[in-house]
């Protein structure tokens, strides 16, 4: 159940992908439109070393013979050995090398032809290995090939492999150097197919990874190998067909297209592909090469919207038979999904479909078996469809003993070797060996997948997946959950009417699957999140607040990006009111005079002073508020209280960007002790007893909105005798009280305004302050870590000699162009202001020529687990 719930998860996920890639998409499409100069490729990048790395001498000698692969395998086995297979290591591969190998399988690609479809009327060799995705798990590509040998022209052992090498594992590099390596050595033996992974844009995703393991392993030269590997994706074929008539395979990646009329015939003739695959697609063709990389079959007659994305579908038997029917195809085989069974492959749609999966115990938390398909080729020449095809299931073993079992050399190696009299060649010979070999494998598999299930008996690994999945979703959708549960509170029911924090868990369900998702079993996450009360009064409920803020995007303390830009934020609006009397601010906010505010006034008056916050940003801070500090029904809060959150989050002890916060600094301490003590007593005992904007108005003698000097000192005589005696504070006398009213005027007026009077008070662990100053702050930060593919796409399209470092502007730029997509061309949509965007940008820690590694700076934002 719990690795079901992980695959629906991760639906969901790539879903949020597909809608991401598609902003990215549409922002380095507007960059190369607006500047002539840019290309969306590289135009320099920094030098390559030519000197081989170890195992790499025969390949820089012979160049891709099948001695000098076979020593580069031996490599990667030994130099892989000691790595966790999860995590990676450092690069085995060298720059040079890689950048070598893939500019020559472009150059193989193309000229095969740029058809989309590859057609094999006669099966080529003797047999064909059909693998699914790998996911750059390097352990299950070396025991594929230990159990079925390497590659071979001379003894027909083939390979195709059917997509998705890249993304999640980190050992996809290797797999790629494998798999095109002995593609160059014997290119009738190794075919690929491209699959949805094969993509740059997915490969900069959260559910890919391939662009992180490239930068990890090649941080000078990563930027350059990233591209090379695009050239390639772009080349590849999108489908394999094998057969006659009537008993065909059809090998293609994901499945069928919803136009599957034009399926083949747009394969044949389809123009060049590109790195990326267009979501937003305005040819039939784009149509296809997106379906057949993304669809999925269902057991429901037809075609409907597909749980990874709105713009994707999934086909149903109807349609799969049709189309063998039509077309005289046999068997469709796909790859793209961990089959239901658990097995590595499953059949469906009356046995026409076959899904073939290779990842086993995928991404390490899933406990399933991989498979491969074996095709034999002399049974399919002649029709016999049922004979030729046999799925064959295994468990991977883990990386370190997978690198110690060496695969049979090709024939073609072994027969130009001295020592090949020990090793016959005939077919019946080398079937005896893989036999054993299988034998061998069995026991092996075994022993791993018992080993795999002891080491994580509960399956606390895979619990802790679907948490940081459930993550990601809530930070990107909070301010849609919020909004649904707070509309839903139970407090509404109750009497008398006040919101409570609380939803019953139908609502919680109901509310997440609207926001994230339905094709989801929230049963299961609520499981475990373990966010159910247990206990009275509110036993069987949700606690909202606390589902909602356990997950948060914050910056790395080591990163580049230095916490305090959020500062300059607030400390703008906060002195933007600083010098308004206390009518003018309140005309400015409580436009209707109720003393009450609704989000449609704050963005007015937001609007009017030009304050620095976007209207997704007052969202944000209208619905902290509302939830942390007005308990009342109705949809607008509270005005004095609302005020004071504002100053309480711009007046933290210790910052100093803004003017009032450096002021308080340079204050004598027995005026910041004074002032700190009377504050937290007038906040403790809360807006509601103290009133301190109708006191405000009452020492306003002269109704002015602001306090002379003279109505101060009263005022202050009137809250420290409330105050001070119940706090044993000292009351100070006249004259200092006249000293403080000389420190409260910020602005030097000569009067005190009604904002500077609840700076002069504020203290320094105000929690409303904290709230609102934390949520402010998570909304900008989100945008940025929400953005992570778009903002990488900008900053490659502006990067044109491939250095990953930027300076300030074009830093600035590219978060200028994000901001536009977003808000559709809507200057009032857009999520950051041009102001925050500086201030942002201005506390980027940039080395000595002004630069910052782009990476360095998105990898600043993470989302992290509260309760973990």
């Amino acid at each position: 159940q719990i690795e079901q719930l992980s695959d629906q998860l991760e639906g969901i996920e790539e879903a949020e992908s597909i809608r991401r890639t598609d902003v990215a998409q549409q922002v380095g499409t507007s960059l190369l439109r607006g500047d002539s100069n840019l290309d969306d490729t590289l135009s320099s990048h920094p030098p390559l070393d030519d000197t081989p790395w170890a195992g790499e001498e025969l390949l820089a000698s012979e160049g891709f013979t099948a001695r000098a692969m076979m020593r580069m395998t031996s490599q990667i086995r030994e130099s892989c050995a000691g790595m966790d297979q999860h995590f990676g290591g450092k690069a085995v591969v060298s720059p040079s090398l890689l950048v070598s190998m893939l500019t020559k399988v472009e150059d193989h690609l193309k000229r095969r032809g740029e058809k989309a479809i590859n057609e094999y009327p006669t099966p080529p060799g003797e047999r064909i290995v059909v693998v699914g995705d790998l996911h750059g798990q390097l352990n299950d590509a070396l025991w594929i090939f230990y159990r079925y040998g390497l590659p071979s022209e001379a003894s027909g052992n083939i390979f195709l492999f059917n997509g998705d090498i890249a993304d999640r594992g980190m050992f996809a590099v290797e797999i790629f150097m494998l798999v095109l390596g002995w593609m160059l050595v014997f290119p009738n033996a190794v075919f690929v197919n491209r699959g949805n992974h094969e993509d740059l844009l997915v490969n900069t995703s959260r559910c890919g990874g391939f662009y992180d393991e490239i930068i990890a392993k090649y941080p000078v030269h990563g930027r350059l190998v990233f591209e090379h590997f695009g050239r390639v994706f772009a080349a590849l074929p999108l489908a394999y067909l094998f057969g006659p008539a009537g008993a065909r395979i059809l090998v293609v990646h994901g499945g069928l297209p919803r136009v599957p009329t034009q399926f083949i015939p747009s394969l044949r003739h389809m123009a060049p592909r590109g790195p990326t695959v267009p979501m937003r697609t305005s040819s039939v063709a784009e149509v296809v090469v997106k379906d057949c990389l993304w669809s999925d079959p269902q057991d429901k007659a037809g075609q409907d919207v597909s749980t990874r994305g709105a713009s994707l579908i999934c086909f149903g038997p109807d349609v799969t038979l049709k189309f063998c029917h039509d077309e005289l195809i046999g068997l469709i085989v796909r790859s793209h999904e961990v089959p239901p069974t658990g097995e590595g492959f499953a059949f469906h749609h009356q046995n026409r479909l076959c899904t073939v999966f290779s990842a086993s115990n995928y991404r390490g938390i899933e406990h399933n078996s991989g498979a491969v398909l074996l095709i034999t080729s002399a049974d399919l020449a002649v029709g016999n469809l049922a004979k030729s095809v046999r799925p064959e299931v295994y468990f991977a073993p883990r990386l370190q003993q997978a690198c110690m079992s060496p695969p049979e050399p090709p024939k073609e190696l072994l027969e130009a070797d001295i020592e090949a009299e020990f090793l016959p060649q005939t077919p019946a010979a080398r079937q005896t060996r893989e036999v054993a070999r299988r034998s061998v494998a069995a026991k092996a598999e075994a022993a791993s997948k018992a080993l795999i299930k002891s080491d994580d008996p509960s399956g606390e690994q895979i619990k802790d997946e679907v948490v940081k999945i459930v993550a990601e979703l809530v930070v990107a959708h909070k301010e849609e959950l919020w909004q649904g549960f707070w509309e839903k509170d139970l407090g509404l029911r109750s009497k008398p009417l006040a919101r409570s924090g609380f939803v019953s868990f139908q609502v919680w369900k109901e509310v997440c699957q609207a926001v994230l998702g339905q094709a989801v079993s929230w049963d299961s996450v609520a499981a475990v999140l373990g966010i159910v009360e247990a206990l009275p009064p509110h036993q069987g409920n949700v606690d909202y607040n606390r589902f909602l803020h356990r997950f948060h995007v914050c910056l790395r303390e080591d990163g580049c990006v230095r916490a305090a830009w959020i500062e300059s934020v607030l400390a703008k609006m906060v002195e933007k009111l600083l010098a308004l009397s206390v009518q003018d601010l309140l005309n400015l906010f409580d436009q209707d005079k109720n003393g009450r505010l609704t989000i449609a006034e704050i963005a007015s008056a937001v609007k009017t002073l030009d304050a620095g916050l976007s209207q997704a940003q007052v969202r944000a801070l209208y619905l902290t508020f509302a939830v942390h500090c007005d308990q009342s029904v109705q949809d607008d809060i509270e005005v004095e209280p609302f005020l004071s959150a504002l100053v309480a989050a711009s007046g933290e002890e210790g910052r100093d960007t803004s003017k009032h916060a450096r002021a308080r600094g340079a204050w004598p301490r027995w005026a910041t002790r004074y002032l700190r003590h009377l504050g937290r007593g007038i906040w403790e005992e809360g807006e509601h007893k103290h009133n301190l904007l109708e006191q405000f108005k009452t020492f306003d003698l002269d109704g002015n909105g602001l306090l002379e000097p003279s109505e101060f000192v009263k005022i202050m005589g009137s809250l420290q005798a409330r105050f001070c005696q119940q706090l044993g504070a000292v009351m100070l006398p006249e004259s200092s009280l006249k000293e403080l009213a000389k420190l409260a005027d910020f602005d030097g007026s000569g009067a005190v305004s009604y904002m500077e009077v609840l700076l002069a008070l504020q203290p320094a662990d105000t929690a409303v302050g904290g709230h609102v100053r934390f949520d402010l702050f998570e909304q900008i930060c989100a945008t940025v870590w929400c953005n992570h593919e778009a903002l990488l796409k900008a900053f490659h399209t502006l990067d044109v000699d491939g250095t990953m470092m930027v300076d300030a502007a074009t830093l600035t730029k590219a978060l200028e162009q994000l901001n536009v997509t977003l808000s559709s061309g809507t200057e009032a949509r857009r999520p950051l202001l041009p102001f925050q965007i500086e201030a942002l940008v201005s506390h980027i820690q940039l080395d000595e020529n002004g630069l910052v590694n782009y990476n360095s700076f998105l990898d600043a934002f993470h989302v992290v687990d509260c309760a973990g």
